[in-house]
Protein backbone atom coordinates (compact mmCIF):
# COMPACT_ATOMS: atom_id res chain seq x y z
CA UNK A 1 0.00 0.00 0.00
CA UNK A 2 1.41 3.61 -0.60
CA UNK A 3 2.15 5.80 1.98
CA UNK A 4 -0.36 9.19 2.31
CA UNK A 5 1.69 11.47 0.98
CA UNK A 6 0.31 15.55 1.43
CA UNK A 7 -0.90 17.31 -1.77
CA UNK A 8 1.93 19.57 -1.70
CA UNK A 9 5.42 20.98 -0.25
CA UNK A 10 6.63 24.32 0.53
CA UNK A 11 9.88 24.67 -1.56
CA UNK A 12 13.14 27.07 -0.48
CA UNK A 13 15.72 28.56 -2.81
CA UNK A 14 18.22 26.30 -1.44
CA UNK A 15 16.76 23.18 -1.71
CA UNK A 16 15.94 23.59 -5.36
CA UNK A 17 19.28 24.75 -5.85
CA UNK A 18 20.57 21.41 -4.67
CA UNK A 19 19.36 17.95 -5.21
CA UNK A 20 20.72 16.73 -1.55
CA UNK A 21 18.89 19.45 0.35
CA UNK A 22 15.64 18.86 -2.18
CA UNK A 23 15.66 15.76 -1.22
CA UNK A 24 16.39 16.28 2.54
CA UNK A 25 13.29 18.64 2.60
CA UNK A 26 10.38 15.74 0.99
CA UNK A 27 12.08 13.92 3.74
CA UNK A 28 11.25 16.53 6.69
CA UNK A 29 8.14 17.34 4.97
CA UNK A 30 6.85 13.94 4.04
CA UNK A 31 8.05 11.58 6.78
CA UNK A 32 8.21 8.28 5.10
CA UNK A 33 8.99 5.50 6.01
CA UNK A 34 12.47 3.60 5.19
CA UNK A 35 10.53 1.84 2.73
CA UNK A 36 8.78 4.34 1.35
CA UNK A 37 11.31 6.86 1.34
CA UNK A 38 11.56 6.48 -3.03
CA UNK A 39 8.18 6.29 -3.63
CA UNK A 40 8.08 9.78 -1.41
CA UNK A 41 10.84 11.31 -3.56
CA UNK A 42 9.64 10.96 -6.73
CA UNK A 43 6.12 11.83 -5.98
CA UNK A 44 7.88 15.21 -5.41
CA UNK A 45 10.65 15.04 -7.85
CA UNK A 46 11.69 17.32 -10.65
CA UNK A 47 10.93 16.08 -14.28
CA UNK A 48 12.44 18.19 -17.33
CA UNK A 49 12.90 21.85 -16.35
CA UNK A 50 10.50 21.54 -13.33
CA UNK A 51 13.65 22.79 -11.24
CA UNK A 52 15.10 25.06 -13.14
CA UNK A 53 11.34 26.92 -13.49
CA UNK A 54 10.87 26.59 -10.20
CA UNK A 55 14.78 28.26 -9.36
CA UNK A 56 13.97 31.08 -11.87
CA UNK A 57 10.45 31.99 -10.35
CA UNK A 58 11.99 32.09 -7.22
CA UNK A 59 14.43 34.28 -8.22
CA UNK A 60 12.27 36.76 -10.03
CA UNK A 61 9.75 36.97 -7.71
CA UNK A 62 10.81 36.86 -4.17
CA UNK A 63 7.28 37.18 -2.84
CA UNK A 64 5.97 34.30 -3.91
CA UNK A 65 6.34 31.19 -2.07
CA UNK A 66 6.56 28.16 -3.72
CA UNK A 67 4.85 24.51 -3.38
CA UNK A 68 5.72 21.48 -5.50
CA UNK A 69 2.49 19.95 -6.18
CA UNK A 70 2.44 15.98 -5.19
CA UNK A 71 2.76 14.31 -8.62
CA UNK A 72 0.55 11.34 -8.13
CA UNK A 73 -2.14 14.00 -7.61
CA UNK A 74 -3.14 15.48 -10.28
CA UNK A 75 -2.99 19.00 -8.52
CA UNK A 76 -0.79 20.92 -11.00
CA UNK A 77 3.28 20.87 -11.05
CA UNK A 78 3.36 23.84 -8.33
CA UNK A 79 1.11 26.37 -6.03
CA UNK A 80 2.49 29.81 -5.94
CA UNK A 81 1.33 31.86 -3.01
CA UNK A 82 2.02 36.13 -3.17
CA UNK A 83 2.95 36.97 0.03
CA UNK A 84 2.31 40.57 -0.66
CA UNK A 85 -0.21 41.14 1.71
CA UNK A 86 -0.16 40.49 5.29
CA UNK A 87 -3.81 39.53 5.56
CA UNK A 88 -3.83 35.77 4.26
CA UNK A 89 -7.52 36.06 3.07
CA UNK A 90 -6.14 38.44 0.74
CA UNK A 91 -3.39 36.61 -0.60
CA UNK A 92 -3.63 35.60 -4.52
CA UNK A 93 -2.70 32.15 -5.22
CA UNK A 94 -2.29 30.25 -8.54
CA UNK A 95 -2.04 26.24 -9.90
CA UNK A 96 0.56 26.05 -12.07
CA UNK A 97 0.98 23.38 -15.07
CA UNK A 98 4.08 23.28 -17.22
CA UNK A 99 3.21 22.38 -20.92
CA UNK A 100 6.16 22.73 -23.20
CA UNK A 101 5.12 24.60 -25.99
CA UNK A 102 1.85 25.47 -25.05
CA UNK A 103 0.84 29.10 -25.35
CA UNK A 104 -0.01 30.07 -21.60
CA UNK A 105 -3.89 29.38 -20.67
CA UNK A 106 -5.55 31.07 -17.68
CA UNK A 107 -8.42 28.94 -16.00
CA UNK A 108 -7.60 25.61 -17.33
CA UNK A 109 -8.55 23.83 -20.19
CA UNK A 110 -6.61 21.56 -22.25
CA UNK A 111 -4.68 19.81 -20.00
CA UNK A 112 -6.03 16.92 -19.14
CA UNK A 113 -6.68 15.34 -16.07
CA UNK A 114 -3.56 17.47 -14.16
CA UNK A 115 -5.52 20.13 -12.90
CA UNK A 116 -8.39 18.18 -11.54
CA UNK A 117 -7.62 18.04 -8.28
CA UNK A 118 -6.29 21.88 -7.78
CA UNK A 119 -9.08 23.17 -5.54
CA UNK A 120 -8.06 20.50 -3.17
CA UNK A 121 -4.38 21.09 -3.08
CA UNK A 122 -5.59 24.72 -2.13
CA UNK A 123 -7.59 23.81 0.35
CA UNK A 124 -5.20 21.86 1.84
CA UNK A 125 -3.26 24.82 2.30
CA UNK A 126 -5.88 26.92 2.78
CA UNK A 127 -6.65 24.87 6.03
CA UNK A 128 -3.23 25.40 7.45
CA UNK A 129 -4.28 29.24 7.73
CA UNK A 130 -0.90 31.28 7.66
CA UNK A 131 -0.70 31.18 4.08
CA UNK A 132 -4.23 31.43 2.52
CA UNK A 133 -7.85 32.10 3.73
CA UNK A 134 -10.07 29.81 4.20
CA UNK A 135 -11.57 30.00 0.89
CA UNK A 136 -8.93 29.45 -0.89
CA UNK A 137 -9.20 31.35 -4.01
CA UNK A 138 -7.01 30.66 -6.88
CA UNK A 139 -6.33 30.77 -10.78
CA UNK A 140 -5.06 28.08 -12.80
CA UNK A 141 -2.14 28.80 -15.08
CA UNK A 142 -1.00 26.41 -18.15
CA UNK A 143 1.71 26.72 -20.37
CA UNK A 144 4.89 26.83 -21.44
CA UNK A 145 7.74 27.94 -18.56
CA UNK A 146 9.22 30.08 -20.56
CA UNK A 147 6.25 32.14 -21.01
CA UNK A 148 5.21 31.49 -17.65
CA UNK A 149 7.96 33.06 -16.10
CA UNK A 150 7.94 35.91 -18.66
CA UNK A 151 4.32 36.52 -17.70
CA UNK A 152 5.09 36.22 -13.95
CA UNK A 153 8.18 38.36 -13.93
CA UNK A 154 6.29 41.21 -15.75
CA UNK A 155 4.40 41.39 -12.42
CA UNK A 156 1.22 40.18 -14.45
CA UNK A 157 -2.16 40.13 -11.89
CA UNK A 158 -4.51 37.47 -12.67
Amino acid sequence: MAPRLPLSIKLTRRAVARRDLFCELVQRAVRPSQADAAFAFHAFAFKADEDEFARELMFRRTELWLFRSNQRASCGDFLAVDMSSPWAARRRSYVIELKRGMPVRIGGGAVGVQLQNAASAVQALAQKGDVLGVEGAYVTVAGDRAEILAMFARGARL
